[in-house]
């Protein structure tokens, strides 16, 4: 693992070479700030979780969408999630156990299948957890690639990739913004915003919120700090560099569900709490990054990245709840006490060149990138103890009272990273347009488990799993305002964890996409669409054979629509819509001795739609509502247990009082709907929010 972390900070001398630029005669050129969000599905937007070439959403053969800041501040989205799920195709599978940020989109759920990036940057999962970025108030958008990603950031991504841009320093003026809520369950938010240029080369910006609540839930008191710093150096017309250190310290709702009675939440519990007293669920997160961009000609421009990551994470609770129909009262079980330290050194750096190929337009990108991840694991296993509680009226207790084994090292993994990438993008002719990107990747998984008293034996175990992944598009352009596309991708996913399921005999399973879509607007923007088909087919998962042996032998399908629309119906009425469907299936899967083949797979969603109306009925005066739809989705492989469809009605009147200052009134979930189900976690179901109010005001300086 040394050789890796050599290879890691050697790579960075590559940073050396730009300051060479300042003794060569290059031509001059003018710095320019990255253009404002347009409106609507941001067709002409940059997209960079779609590709590393600067293509907008337009020349992107895929399904692509932009979730805006100024989209995010309007509807009130505090969290990633919860702006994360009006995107087209995105629910929820959140629990305090996967960091509260998992989804499903496209048939395929978690973090796994649907990966996280920050800037750019894949952020690893342990253990199936991603417990950052922690609020949106550092956020500039959110960029979403929906299905196979895997030639952008590697093993995983079949499902989707959700790509967290950061605010970032800039030289051009922006306002400062000081942003001030209160409202339901206690809601305290501070948060301020900073930028300005120094001078001709230096500028800085600086983002931090305070955000506190006593929870809709019963002692699901939640606080979060979060804290974004970026300077921004010009050294030279060509070169630039910058620094940005990203903290957030989390103190998440240690609410781990609802137990069922007759197989539904009962009315009067929906606000119970069944967890102890000094119950725990923290995340902190650290992620410093120094970049260098040097322009090197008009023709050619390298980027250089080093960046580290640090999570540390501790659950102590009781997890499990189950109604007694004898005694009437909620049984406890799984006094568990786990602790996450997670470490990630990266580096990357990628040339992109504008050649020209065959006499055609080309623009392509080669790089390189290597992580050295370190991730240890420590619990109380075997989780013992239990207790029983009131249903109505449930006394907490402490989970010190009931934990009957010690806390411990359990296993640690070290893992190495390496891949090598290539993006290609060729104007055939002024209509015509080919896309063509290829990876491989190649990783060293080491596991070490410590014996323990539970009777678990010290072993090491290794894997080295890689394999190639490859895209290739084309795009028919006949009007600047119409884009059709076809694509097909080949990815990989892992089965399980990337850095903690270590078995040499499994390999990564495959998937394969094929996808058709067209984009166009019309009357100069003022109508705006986007559709897409697909189907993935994802081989080589864990299956029993007849013989009862696990083999790589199973099969997962999902073949779905994807609409969008954005409409300027009048001068003062927009409407956005986006509408989902999709079928997902297992093929071929035998599990526990079942054959699961023809069943859906576990928390996914066929069915979701999106609707907000805008009227800015006024000059001061703007009102917005929305409609929230998910559809049912089985609590489990065996289909035997279904989550509820439910529908989600949020509202936010917006008074301009001047330019600089704002005042916002909102609702959420105004509807009060019960069956607002986030996701199962055994036999209880983890509830969002009831109804909820909040006043905001934004003040600009």
């Amino acid at each position: 693992m040394n050789n890796t972390r050599c290879l890691l900070l050697c790579s960075g001398l590559v940073w050396c070479a730009p300051n060479f630029a300042e003794h060569l005669q290059l031509e001059e050129m003018a710095v320019t700030a990255e253009a404002d969000t347009s409106a609507g599905l941001s067709l002409y937007e940059q997209h960079r979780a779609g590709s590393r070439l600067g293509l907008t959403v337009m020349e992107i053969p895929a399904s692509v969408a932009v979730i805006t800041g100024e989209d995010i501040a309007e509807k009130g989205d505090f969290s990633g999630l919860s702006a994360l799920t009006r995107a087209a195709g995105f629910a929820a599978n959140a629990s305090p156990g996967n960091g509260g940020s998992a989804t499903s989109v496209r048939g395929f759920a978690g973090h796994s299948s649907v990966v996280s990036t920050y800037d750019g940057k894949r952020l690893y999962v342990g253990s199936g957890t991603v417990s950052f970025p922690a609020d949106t108030w550092t956020m500039a958008r959110i960029e979403v690639l929906r299905g196979p990603g895997s030639v952008i950031n590697g093993v995983g991504a079949i499902g989707a990739t959700v790509n967290y841009v950061p605010k970032k320093p800039s030289f051009e003026k922006a306002p400062n913004e000081l942003d001030i809520s209160a409202g339901s369950f206690g809601l305290r938010r501070f948060a301020l915003g900073l930028g300005d240029a120094v001078s001709d080369q230096l500028a800085y910006r600086i983002d931090a919120v305070d955000h506190r609540s006593d929870g809709y839930v019963d002692r699901a008191d939640e606080h979060r700090q979060a804290l974004a710093v970026g300077v921004l150096f010009q050294q030279t017309a060509q070169l630039s560099w910058q620094l940005a250190v990203d903290i957030a310290d989390t103190d998440a709702a240690p609410y781990w569900g609802t137990p069922l009675v007759d197989g539904r939440v009962h009315p009067s519990t929906r606000r119970n709490n069944y967890n102890v007293s000094d119950a725990i669920v923290s995340y902190q997160d650290l992620w410093p990054r120094l970049s260098a961009t040097w322009q090197i000609s008009e023709a050619a421009v390298l980027r250089s990245e080093l960046y580290y990551m640090r999570a540390d994470r501790h659950w102590r609770n009781v997890e499990s709840y189950a109604y007694n129909s004898a005694s009437g009262e909620v049984d406890r079980s799984f006094y568990l006490e786990i602790l996450h330290d997670q470490e990630q050194l990266g580096y990357r750096a990628d040339v992109t060149l504008a050649q020209p190929l065959l006499g055609r337009d080309n623009r392509f990108n080669i790089g390189l990138e290597v992580n050295d991840i370190d991730f240890s694991h420590r619990n109380n296993s075997p989780y013992q103890g239990s207790s029983s509680v009131d249903l109505e009226q449930p006394a907490p207790g402490r989970w010190r009272d009931g934990v009957q084994s010690a806390t411990s090292d359990d296993f640690s993994s070290e893992t190495q990273q390496v891949a090598l990438f290539l993006d290609d993008h060729l104007q055939i002719t002024p209509q015509w347009s080919a896309v063509l990107g290829l990876r491989y990747d190649r990783l060293e998984i080491e596991r070490n488990d410590v014996a323990r008293s539970n009777g678990q034996s010290a072993s090491r175990s290794t894997s080295s799993p890689s394999g190639g992944s490859w895209r290739v598009g084309v795009v028919y352009q006949p009007s600047e305002e119409t884009s059709v596309y076809a694509q097909y991708s080949r990815a990989l996913d892992p089965i399980g964890s990337v850095l903690t399921s270590v078995n040499d005999d499994v390999a990564l399973a495959k998937g394969e996409q094929v996808e058709l879509g067209v984009k166009q607007q019309y009357w100069q923007g003022r109508l705006q669409t986007s559709l897409a088909v697909y189907d993935i087919v994802k081989r080589d998962l864990l299956s029993a054979d007849p013989g009862g042996v696990q083999r790589q032998i199973g099969e997962q399908s999902s073949r779905g629509i994807e609409w969008e629309v954005y409409t300027q119906v009048s001068e003062s009425v927009s409407l956005d819509f986006n509408l989902a469907l999709a079928r997902a299936r297992y093929e071929e899967f035998v599990k526990g001795g079942d054959d699961l083949s023809g069943n859906t797979p576990r928390n996914v969603t066929e069915k979701t739609a999106n609707l907000w109306l805008r009227w800015h009925w006024h000059p001061l005066w703007q009102l917005g509502a929305g409609l929230r739809y998910v559809g049912e989705r089985y609590a489990n492989d065996s289909n035997t247990s279904v989550l509820p469809s439910y529908r989600v009605v949020d509202a936010a009147l917006h008074w301009q009082v001047s330019d600089a200052l704002q005042i916002s009134l909102r609702g959420k979930n105004l509807s009060d709907t019960r069956d607002y189900v986030l996701a199962p976690y055994g036999d209880q179901w983890i509830l969002a929010d009831g109804r909820a109010a909040d006043l905001s005001v934004n003040y600009r300086f």
